[in-house]
């Protein structure tokens, strides 16, 4: 029975938890992040290794991150992923994973990538990513690699101007033309209003999909307490209001 629940349920919570494929494959939310609606592409972050690259130069110490979500209280059906960050000299790696879904269906991520300063106030980032769905019998797995790119620019200290983009060359998997991997970009704002008070904006949009506009507030009451909160235009959407 509880199989059963799985294989019925879990199409239908995978569509809720990815509204568009490439939050799914690209952007697994953090819990910073989701407390601001899914926003924070502009600011500097372990989790940078999936949303802009770029911002991985600024991460100066060995750093890892783990996130675990299972809205629906079903196993088969949560999102795992983990983020590292690895300093060097010139520039700052970053390892990237994420599983969801089961056995009888799921999509995973993996990737690597670089994001290095040009200056004081500028970084550029890239990321090379294996995808892979995994799907029952004779419908076969489906796997490709996907680039990406990003820039991050600070005019000022305290502010932050982010562009992402993925899959510049909109391919599609190869073992099936018709499953198309989503490309698209992102842009975002990040102020730091004092050591305490962030706020965020953003705009994305995918091909053949609408523009999706956010914003987030970040408030750090004390040491490892914040308060977050964040909105979104996207029409389903798995992010705090």
């Amino acid at each position: 029975m509880k199989s059963l629940k799985a294989i019925i349920f879990c199409p239908a919570a995978l569509f809720f938890l990815s509204p568009a494929f490439a939050q799914s494959f690209s952007n697994p939310v953090n819990a910073r992040f989701a407390g601001m609606a899914g926003e924070g592409m502009a600011l500097p972050d372990v989790w940078s290794g999936y949303r802009n690259q770029a911002g991985l130069a600024y991460i100066r110490h060995l750093s890892m991150s783990l996130h675990y979500e299972d809205p629906f209280l079903i196993p088969e059906c949560s999102l795992k992923a983990l983020a590292v960050a690895i300093p060097v000299t010139k520039g700052t790696f970053g390892i990237i994973c994420s599983l969801s879904g089961y056995s009888g269906y799921y999509e995973s991520h993996a990737g690597l990538a670089y994001g290095k300063t040009f200056g004081s106030r500028l970084s550029a980032g890239i990321g090379l990513n294996y995808l892979r769905i995994g799907q029952p019998g004779d419908y076969g797995n489906m796997n490709a690699l996907v680039p990406e790119v990003s820039i991050l620019a600070r005019p000022a200290d305290n502010f932050h101007i982010g562009f992402h983009l993925f899959n510049p060359a909109r391919q599609n998997f190869p073992q099936s033309h018709d499953q198309a991997i989503p490309s698209y970009m992102e842009a975002g704002i990040g102020y730091r209003i004092t050591d305490q008070v962030v706020l965020c904006a953003g705009a994305e949009k995918a091909a053949r999909e609408k523009q999706v506009l956010r914003a987030g507030f970040e408030w750090v009451m004390i040491r490892n307490l914040s308060f977050r909160m964040g909105v979104s235009s996207a029409e389903i959407s798995r992010y705090a209001l």
